[in-house]
């Protein structure tokens, strides 16, 4: 007997060399062996598993026979050192002869029976990963990558050792199979496997498969996927096979016998090459039901091939008989031929209805066809056959019936009529009316507008839907009822195309659609599927063009009652002067974002170049214009210093043609995220006491920032902290306490009830103590609605919710939209103290409301303005603080002397006397304010200044009526000049 020679392995000097370089564990390529793995299969007994056991298959690829004594099969796992052996038996593999070394299994019970094994082993396998070795030993090898005793080595999936590049993952069905059953050796495990449903698995019993000799051709089969009938109805379909090499000559079927379905006669090919052909015969006493028969044809080289004929033999049932009275089809899974009048036609689709119905109103009448109509028109009755199915789009709670793999639409008939069936939404089992034409009575208001452009499709309601916990406390029976309330009552109205519209559909002439906007008398079919964003609900595809009536229309910012001082909070949607694509607002490129320690273009959020900036620009002032508030804390500015909030205050500058608003100051911390809270404000309008305060404690990602302002017409201070607690989103990461536990408050509730716990126990009072006012407003966005856990740590902690108090009285509050639900966000949240000083509160709705198509990413649709600025709604107040002193100048008369001048000293004295022209006394303190004093001239005698204008104070406690207080002044005035001010007289302090 000749026995073969075993190549030994030959290092490849470079590739060793890089791994060498590189540190890496991967094994070096051995030389090609006639001795070869050509199949690996490790799934055995898994779940789902296609076969019963892992095995590892060997293939002599050679021409001469190899004694398999002293050598072994081994595993490794994926990134193991020790390895896992199976000895061989001492047999001699024939030239292109298998051999089947069986291993474990999970349960021997799943999964078909590998067969015969040449060699009984125990190697575990993983299924998707790890490396098999055929080695030259017959027990375990002693270094990780088995040195010279490797004869051959596949590495699969993420294996970290492998010949040149790791082979494909198999699966619970693949096996990774060597090219051509085995032949093929380049040591490149990625060239020379791939994965695909196993083959055999051969062993020594298969016929030999000689590499190098003559290709023999396969049979080629050419069946019809399926043949079909209608119960009580017979049919045949023609099967045939042709091999270039030999003759086809016979036909058998080889599934389950089924009786009724048989091979007609066979006729053999007439010649090497021709075409045998067999007709397969379904009785017309075949039961309905789907049979999958398998067919074998067979040549005179002993070769066989297969394919399977998909015998469908249909039920005739109504629609509603399909449809029936469960959440699933009575007929799921079965071939059905059905009649009915297509109601609509979407792509891809159509829909039909039984044309009287069965009267039963737990039953549809209508249903959802997959697949061409093809001449059929709207209003003609067809006949379809296909297999019932029930389809279920991803993260539903239910399915939709529909007919799919069409066998037949046939025209029967034309110029039928259906009735739209009523149907009202609130409350209404949608389920009894899946696939039906139907008539929305009730008025329906647009929910969400955020997927029109992406999906055409708008969320509608009954009414507005407001977020649960926007109104009760997270996990109450009321949440929960209104949770269930909001489930019930939606409905999607689609687009008919699936697809991402061509045009942004359902606009209106002023070139947008609000949530709040209604649409009646809707009709169409109704369908379900999903939607964007997530899940899946009933859907319209509405056979008349729906009509809109603009019941939220665009309003201009809110006029509130009057105060003295207004505040707003606004989120202003990631503005960066720093681009994704590296370049930032002055034009200079190479530039990054700070994300905690690292500075990149990936960092940076909001516009992606130029052009989207300008847009987004432009619509933030245009928003902060309409404002006109005289203080403005911002959410989700680009923590850069103060170089995005200066941008942003010189644009708004321009705009206004002034220098109207300046920037406070950026804090001591800003925090680690790519964006931070900031302030602006009007000088004219407002001073800054001390510098701004933040609180960089390690909860405080953003760290929320305040500042004590004094007005500058009555002197009362206060003071705003803005915050930004930890989004919703992002759940990756989140430990106890802030996984989403399903009470409506999502991901991050417990880091946001210490945020908020931070903010009361120690940044309220460093702020009350540093201003020595208590009066403090918090703004901004907390990622909490009205009644969730850190709001109500906040107003059960001595903070008055305002938006409650001036906002809900009116109608739902609400600053961002989401899932179709409404809610805010966006707080203001008085001291005890300020509350009685806020006089209204309002949001304006210019951003939430609005399609997200309208934002500045969209250039087609983008209009300048303020609308879509953001995703936010931005916050304003109207504050009337006390004064600390009162402009009492109108109730008194003012008489001023004459100056003289003292020759010796050089100064210039007068006397100014007040006389109280009212009817009420005049209570002090009471200070004399020389407004206007020109440059040059001194008040000598001053007691301070007020907003730059020197100031005397009285000594007078009041004024009664009719009563005068005289005061003298002194000055100094080197340059003899005029000396010219404004008197006024002020009740209070400054």
């Amino acid at each position: 007997m000749l026995v073969g020679s075993i190549h030994p392995p030959v290092r490849l000097a470079v590739l060793a060399a890089l791994l060498a370089a590189a540190g890496a564990a991967l094994a070096a390529p051995a030389g090609p062996s006639d001795l070869v793995i050509s199949q690996v299969y490790g799934a055995g007994g898994n779940n789902g598993a296609a076969w019963n056991r892992d095995f590892i298959e060997l293939f002599n690829r050679g021409s001469t026979t190899i004694n398999l004594n002293g050598m072994s099969v081994q595993y490794q796992s994926e990134t193991g050192t020790t390895w896992q052996a199976t000895k061989l038996p001492d047999f001699a593999l024939k030239p292109g002869q298998y051999f089947l070394v069986g291993g474990a299994t999970n349960n021997a019970a799943i999964g078909a029976d590998i067969g015969a094994q040449d060699q009984t082993g125990s190697l575990n396998l993983s299924g998707t990963t790890g490396k098999v070795a055929l080695a030259r030993v017959g027990t375990a090898m002693t270094t990780p990558d088995g040195g010279n005793d490797v004869i051959d080595m596949v590495g699969f999936g993420g294996a970290n050792r492998f010949e040149t590049a790791v082979a494909p993952s198999p699966s619970t069905v693949n096996s990774i199979q060597r090219q051509r059953e085995g032949c093929v050796d380049t040591d490149n495990n990625a060239a020379d496997f791939f994965a695909a449903p196993v083959v055999g698995p051969r062993r020594t019993s298969t016929p030999l498969h000689l590499c190098g000799a003559p290709e023999q051709k396969p049979i080629v089969p050419n069946c019809p996927a399926a043949a079909w009938a209608r119960m009580n109805n017979a049919t045949s379909a023609l099967l045939t096979a042709s091999d270039e090499d030999s003759i086809v000559n016979a036909a058998s079927i080889t599934s389950a016998a089924v009786p009724g379905i048989t091979l007609g006669a066979f006729t053999p090919a007439a010649a090497v090459g021709g075409t045998g052909s067999v007709s397969l015969e379904v009785d017309a006493s075949v039961a309905p039901g789907i049979y999958p028969v398998v067919v074998r044809f067979a040549n005179n080289d002993a070769q066989n091939a297969s394919c399977t004929v998909s015998v469908k033999i249909a039920g005739v049932h109504t629609v509603p008989q399909i449809q029936g009275s469960g959440p699933t089809s009575p007929y799921n899974n079965t071939a059905q031929s059905t009649e009915g009048v297509v109601t609509h036609k979407v792509a891809g689709a159509f829909y039909i209805q039984d044309p009287v119905g069965d009267g039963d109103p737990t039953t549809s009448d209508g249903i959802y066809v997959f697949g061409s109509a093809g001449g059929a028109m709207v209003g003609d009755l067809v006949r379809v056959t296909g297999t019932v199915t029930e389809y279920t789009p991803s993260g539903a709670p239910r399915s939709l019936t529909e007919i799919k793999d069409l066998l037949e639409v046939t025209r029967l008939g034309s110029g039928y009529t259906i009735a739209p069936t009523n149907i009202e939404l609130h409350n209404a089992d949608l389920a009894r009316y899946e696939g039906m034409l139907v008539r929305v009575t009730t008025p329906l208001t647009v929910n969400q507008n955020a997927f029109l452009a992406d999906r055409g499709e708008l969320v509608l309601s009954y009414g507005r839907r407001e977020v649960p916990t926007n109104r009760y406390r997270p996990g109450t029976p009321e949440a929960r009822a209104m949770a269930a309330a909001n489930d019930a009552n939606i409905l999607v109205l689609d687009d008919n195309i699936f697809t991402t519209p061509a045009t942004v559909p359902y606009l209106g002439e002023d070139g947008t659609v609000r949530s709040g906007d209604t649409v009646t008398d809707l009709i169409g079919a109704l369908d379900y599927g999903s939607i964007g964003g997530s899940g899946a609900a009933f859907k319209l595809q509405p056979t008349q063009t729906p009509t809109f009536t603009r019941t939220n229309p665009r309003e201009p910012a809110p006029q509130l009652a009057p105060g003295n001082l207004k505040v707003a909070s606004a989120n202003v949607l990631n503005f960066f002067t720093t681009f994704t694509d590296g370049t930032d607002a002055w034009g200079r490129t190479g530039q990054g974002c700070a994300l905690g320690n690292k500075v990149l273009a990936s960092n940076c959020r909001g516009a992606s170049n130029m052009e989207e900036f300008v847009r987004q620009r432009d619509k933030i002032v245009a928003a902060l214009v309409g404002m006109d508030a005289d203080v403005v804390g911002l959410m989700e500015l680009q923590n850069s210093g103060d170089t995005t909030v200066g941008y942003l205050v010189d644009q708004l500058n321009a705009a206004l043609g002034s220098t109207v608003y300046a920037y406070v100051p950026q804090p001591p911390a800003t925090g680690t995220d790519a964006i931070r809270v900031g302030m602006i404000y009007k000088p004219a309008s407002v001073s800054l006491v001390g510098g701004a305060l933040s609180d960089g404690a390690s909860v405080n990602n953003r760290p929320p920032m305040a500042q004590t302002f004094k007005a500058n017409n009555n002197g009362a201070k206060f003071s705003l902290i803005v915050n930004h607690l930890k989004a919703k989103s992002g759940c990756s990461g989140a430990g106890a306490g802030d996984t989403d536990s399903g009470d409506g408050q999502s991901c991050w509730n417990k880091t946001r009830v210490q945020q908020a716990q931070r903010l009361l126990d120690y940044f309220i009072p460093l702020v009350v103590a540093t201003s020595g006012d208590p009066d403090v407003l918090v703004v901004g966005d907390m990622n909490a609605h009205g009644f969730e856990d850190p709001i109500d740590l906040y107003t059960t902690n001595g903070l008055v919710n305002e938006i409650e108090r001036f906002v809900r009285p009116r109608d739902i509050p609400y600053s961002y939209v989401f899932d179709g639900q409404s809610g805010y966000l966006d707080h203001a949240l008085a001291s005890t103290s300020l509350d009685s000083q806020v006089v209204d509160v309002a949001e304006w709705h210019n951003n939430a409301d609005e399609p997200t198509a309208l934002d500045y990413k969209q250039q087609d649709l983008y209009v300048n303005g303020p609308y879509r600025a953001s995703d936010h709604d931005p916050v304003v107040l109207s504050l009337n603080l006390t004064p600390l002193f009162t402009d009492m100048t109108g109730s008194v008369k003012i008489a001023q002397g004459g100056l003289t001048v003292n020759r010796f000293t050089g100064k210039y004295s007068g006397t100014v006397t007040f006389t109280n022209t009212g009817t009420a006394p005049i209570n002090g303190p009471l200070q004399f304010v020389l407004a206007g004093l020109g440059d040059g001239v001194t008040l000598d005698n001053k007691s301070g200044d007020m907003n730059g204008a020197p100031y005397i104070t009285l000594q007078n406690a009041s004024l009664a009526p009719g009563a005068s207080v005289s005061v003298t002044t002194t000055f100094s005035n080197p340059s003899k000049v005029s000396i010219v001010y404004t008197p006024k007289l002020y009740s209070g302090t400054f």
